[in-house]
C-alpha cells in the first residue's frame, strides 16, 4: 500500500515537473522569439539612423562646396568681394567706381514733399571717397565732403555711363531731383589703360568739380561730345550768354571736359 503511494507520488511528482518544463520551454522560447525580433528591430533602427547619417554628412559636404565655389566665383578675375557701404557705383567690364562713406552716415526722411522729392525720401549725408576698383589695384580719385543724396531709397546710386571714343565717363548726381538743376559730378576710366580721374567742367574761364543738367532731361553723348540741357528760368533763359543746350569736349590728358559751343 505504502509502495503504490508512492509510485503515484512519483509518477504525480513527474507529471507536474514535466508540466512545468513544458511551460518554462514555452516561456524561454517565447522570450528568445520576443528578443530576437526586437534586436531585429534594433539593428533596423541603426542601420536607418546610420543612412540618415551618412545623407546629412553628404548634405554638409555639399554645401561646403557650393559655398566654396561661390567664394571663388565672388573672387573671379582676382577681385576681392566688397563688403563696404557703397552710396554710388558705375560698372565697367574691368572694374567699378565707388562712392563710399568715410564714417556713419546721417540718414532720415524728408518729411514733406518738395521739388527735391517726396517726403518719404531719403537724405543721407555724409563725407565720402570716389574709388576705381579694378584686379590690378584700387585709386582713390576725389574726396566728396558734406554731400548730401536724395534717393528714394538707401540702395546704391547708379551712375549714368557714357561712352566715348577714348574713355567711359561716368556721371554721378547725388539728388535725382531739384528745383532748378540737378548737380552732377563726372569721372573717366580710360578704354585703353583702365586708368580713372575725376573730371573738371571748364565753362569759359570758369573751372568746376561738377555741372549740372535740366530736370526731366538726361546726360548723353553726341558727335563724341557730352550734351547737357540747360535750365529755362531766372539765370538761364534771357541770359546774353544762355545756352539751352550746352557741349563738351572731353580732354582726358588733362582731366577736363571743356564748353564746346
Amino acid at each position: 500500500m505504502k509502495q503504490n503511494k508512492a509510485e503515484d507520488f512519483n509518477s504525480s511528482h513527474k507529471s507536474s515537473c514535466s508540466d512545468a518544463n513544458d511551460g518554462f520551454d514555452k516561456k524561454y522560447r517565447k522570450g528568445l522569439l520576443v528578443f530576437r525580433q526586437e534586436r531585429n528591430l534594433a539593428r533596423q533602427g541603426t542601420m536607418r539612423l546610420r543612412s540618415v547619417g551618412g545623407l546629412l554628412l553628404l548634405l554638409v559636404f555639399i554645401a561646403a562646396q557650393v559655398s566654396v565655389g561661390n567664394e571663388k566665383q565672388q573672387t573671379a578675375g582676382g577681385m576681392e568681394p566688397i563688403t563696404e557701404t557703397i552710396r554710388a557705383q558705375g560698372i565697367t567690364e574691368e572694374g567699378m567706381l565707388s562712392v563710399i562713406p568715410l564714417m556713419k552716415e546721417n540718414m532720415q526722411q524728408l518729411g514733406a514733399p518738395s521739388c527735391f522729392g517726396l517726403d518719404t525720401d531719403l537724405s543721407i549725408t555724409g563725407d565720402y571717397i570716389v574709388q576705381y576698383r579694378s584686379k590690378n589695384a584700387t585709386n582713390e580719385l576725389a574726396t566728396l565732403k558734406d554731400m548730401t543724396f536724395i534717393q528714394p531709397t538707401d540702395d546704391p546710386v547708379q551712375m549714368i555711363r557714357l561712352s566715348f571714343h577714348e574713355a567711359d565717363v561716368f556721371i554721378l548726381a547725388p539728388q535725382y531731383r531739384d528745383c532748378h538743376g540737378i548737380e552732377i559730378y563726372a569721372f573717366a576710366v580710360n578704354q585703353g589703360t583702365g586708368h580713372a580721374v575725376q573730371l573738371q567742367f571748364q565753362d569759359e574761364s570758369l573751372i568746376s568739380n561738377t555741372s549740372y543738367y535740366r530736370p526731366g532731361s538726361i546726360p548723353l553723348v553726341k558727335n563724341n561730345r557730352l550734351v547737357l540741357e540747360s535750365t529755362e528760368g531766372p539765370g538761364g533763359e534771357g541770359s546774353p550768354n544762355y545756352k539751352p543746350i550746352r557741349l563738351y569736349q572731353l580732354d582726358l590728358e588733362n582731366a577736363v571736359m571743356i564748353l564746346a559751343n
